[in-house]
């Protein structure tokens, strides 16, 4: 599924960085992937069958206000308790519920990419404001 989605992207001009790679010699995984995340214009989660995400995402999510994360999920299933916590923040969007790799990538421009990009759009408008 995040090969097909990684390749979907490319075909629309994005440059997808899957955090699926083994720790980097000389920083811990979590640095390596706070630090990828700083240069994200958003973050796409599957919390189909979470292990590591949930870490992920609450070493990301809190502090990276201009970041939209657009979560996914497999229907049918539920996601981990403690992600609740995290919608709270404005800038993590609904979760999309996909049915199929086939149906997600078939929604993917409508259901993920336009409210993560609307969202980058919003939350650079709503920092020009505050810094004003």
């Amino acid at each position: 599924m995040l090969d097909a989605l990684r390749d979907e992207l490319r075909k629309r001009d994005y440059v997808p960085i899957i955090f699926d790679f083994d720790k980097p010699s000389g920083r811990d995984l979590t640095e390596t992937i706070t630090l990828l995340a700083r240069v994200a214009r958003f973050i796409i989660a599957d919390l189909t069958d979470p292990r590591s995400i949930p870490h992920e995402l609450y070493a990301i999510v809190p502090d990276l206000r201009n970041v939209p994360v657009q979560s996914l999920l497999l229907a049918g299933t539920e996601t981990y308790a403690m992600f609740d916590d995290l919608r709270a923040y404005p800038w993590v969007l609904p979760t999309h519920r996909y049915t199929s790799i086939d149906s997600l990538l078939n929604t993917l421009a409508h259901s993920v990419i336009d409210p993560a990009e609307a969202r980058v759009i919003e939350l650079k408008v709503h920092s020009w404001v505050l810094s004003r």
